[in-house]
């Protein structure tokens, strides 16, 4: 979340005619991704292997969570912020949320979203789920005013982007826009430095930027332990 925080999340100031204060707006509002991340970890089942997924497109941030909503929670009353808890999966992880001021009481996760993504003038957030319930896919739509990059990198080749797309996974391809972004401000990345942005253990890391490079997508230079990897 501090990546998205520092590198994701931008600002506009508009001054309006005949008003004294100038409008500010975000391209997403910071409080209801953190909250949209609070409830996924809240829910989420710990007897399931796949951990919360973060993904971050050109026109929306997506939070991708294992299982879908419990079986009697009505996802129409769900999304409008209206459900009144009676069961929960992980009481103690929101207990623990709550002493660290990480959330409010119970059942306020939602009308937190949409109040924050209202005063931010956003879209109302987007909940999809499969007829099994066996995730949840949270979608916040990028706010109106700001550019919307049709490619994942602003020096993207067009061959790039397709070689990307035929050889590696949704998830690597997620992970590969944040370090692209990342390398839009910074010279080069390692292992190390990609693990930690991404959330990943190093291994991953590596095997991704070692992916990239096959692809020609990134140019390495180094030997194994000490390799940094940057953009041409």
């Amino acid at each position: 979340m501090n990546y998205i925080k520092t590198t994701v999340i931008e600002q506009k100031v508009v001054k309006v005619q005949g008003q004294a204060e100038a409008e500010r707006y975000f391209n997403y509002p910071y409080n209801a991704l953190e909250e949209t991340l609070v409830n996924a970890v809240f829910h989420k089942s710990y007897r399931e292997p796949e951990p919360v997924e973060i993904r971050i497109y050109v026109d929306s941030i997506q939070i991708l969570n294992y299982p879908g909503l419990a079986k009697w929670i009505n996802l129409e009353r769900f999304v409008s912020g209206k459900v009144k808890g009676r069961k929960y999966r992980n009481r103690r992880i929101g207990e623990l949320f709550k002493e660290i001021d990480l959330s409010e009481k119970k059942g306020t996760g939602i009308p937190k979203i949409l109040r924050e993504l209202k005063q931010n003038g956003s879209p109302e957030p987007e909940f999809d789920m499969d007829e099994e319930r066996t995730y949840l896919n949270a979608i916040i739509r990028i706010r109106d005013g700001f550019e919307r990059k049709e490619k994942m990198s602003e020096s993207m080749s067009e061959s790039m982007s397709e070689s990307m797309s035929e050889s590696m996974s949704e998830l690597e391809r997620a992970r590969m826009q944040i370090i692209l972004i990342y390398l839009e401000t910074n010279k080069e990345i390692n292992s190390a430095a990609a693990a930690k942005l991404l959330e990943v253990e190093i291994k991953t890391a590596s095997r991704l930027l070692l992916k990239a490079e096959k692809l020609n997508i990134l140019k390495g230079t180094g030997k194994t332990k000490n390799k940094v990897y940057f953009r041409e």
